[in-house]
């Protein structure tokens, strides 16, 4: 079957992260890349080789001279309207990276730009394809520890420590954990947990120490679909020793509980017996699954796991999360997100 050609925007810091992952991915082939540094397409491509991929500092001039079928927007979030809309008049399906915007008002935006188009836009969410993140899914819809009803929920970095000129743009916005960190733990709650939110009440703060500005701590109580209570707690300003950018969670249930410890999944019987789960074989995780997905779902004629509009369930959360901290009272999502955020 013919690859679905690709062109991807943004090659610096992350950017790189996802070429070499792609490069590998059998049902695509990358046939430009696009940045606004020329510094960051030749290190681009050296580290694509041989393969021989036209460069660009213009994305328009990419989208105008290489005929493509997808576009990855690995940029910041304020420029990926103009480019989303951008790739789809140039005819292509878009993949954009989280979070698919700065506020919940421009995510609205957005999908709305998507739904214009007759091509498909998705936003990648690369933590669910992790082969513990399947375990773990695997042993909840097995009945294995009974229905999910609590959830304890911890994620703690320094990020002084990743100081790279990618996270740059990072620097001094208000809620930089929240809307850049969390949105990642918001969207495995509801794919673990197969629930969507109901209900939610956060505080947000920044510690004495935190040198990058913003709120980089965050409290949170949610409340989900079929009864599952979550307490979350995270922070991007941590001292001592920090978690998996996952974090480390329990979900329990009457049969017992299933641990992520250290980017290890754990069965923990109700004697306290701890096993690690089996993990699955994957040939594809990580954002190369998330291109792979999509590209099969595209084929399929169905819509990609973490498609635009079903993402928007996601950063509802964090809007919510952003709101309840400024406001102080708990907000609905079950009735529709739609304020000012």
């Amino acid at each position: 079957m013919e690859r679905m050609k690709v062109i991807q925007v943004g090659v610096g810091g992350f950017g790189k992260y996802w070429l070499s992952n792609i490069k590998s991915v059998q049902s695509i082939e990358i046939v430009a890349i696009a940045d606004v540094q020329q510094s960051n397409l030749d290190e681009a491509q050296k580290l694509l080789g041989d393969l021989h991929i036209p460069a660009y500092l213009s994305h328009e001039d990419a989208f105008r001279e290489v005929k493509a079928d997808l576009a990855l927007l690995i940029t910041p979030p304020p420029t990926r309207h103009r480019l989303t809309r951008d790739a789809l008049e140039a005819g292509m399906h878009v993949i954009v990276e989280k979070p698919m915007a700065s506020t919940y008002r421009e995510a609205l935006q957005l999908v709305d730009i998507a739904r214009s188009y007759d091509k498909v836009v998705s936003v990648n969410q690369n933590y669910r394809w992790a082969p513990e993140m399947t375990a773990v899914k695997t042993a909840l819809e097995s009945g294995l520890i009974g229905k999910a009803e609590v959830v304890e929920w911890q994620f703690d970095r320094d990020g002084s420590r990743n100081r790279g000129p990618q996270s740059e743009w990072r620097r001094n916005r208000e809620e930089p954990l929240l809307t850049e960190l969390s949105i990642h733990h918001f969207d495995l709650m509801r794919y673990l947990l197969s629930a969507q939110p109901v209900s939610l009440f956060a505080k947000s703060f920044c510690t004495s120490w935190n040198e990058r500005g913003g709120n980089a701590s965050a409290s949170a109580i949610l409340q989900f679909s079929g009864g599952t209570h979550v307490n979350y707690f995270a922070s991007s300003s941590n001292k001592g020793k920090d978690t998996t950018w996952t974090g480390n969670f329990r979900i329990v249930g009457r049969l017992g509980a299933l641990e992520f410890t250290d980017g290890v999944p754990y069965h923990v019987t109700e004697d306290g017996e701890r096993h690690p789960l089996e993990l699955p074989s994957q040939q594809y995780t990580n954002v190369d699954y998330t291109v792979d997905e999509f590209v099969q779902a595209v084929r399929a004629g169905r819509n990609p796991a973490t498609v635009i509009a079903d993402n928007l369930i996601s950063f509802s959360m964090v809007g919510a999360a952003v709101e309840s901290s400024k406001t102080g009272q708990v907000v609905r999502l079950d009735t529709g997100f739609y304020h000012a955020y």
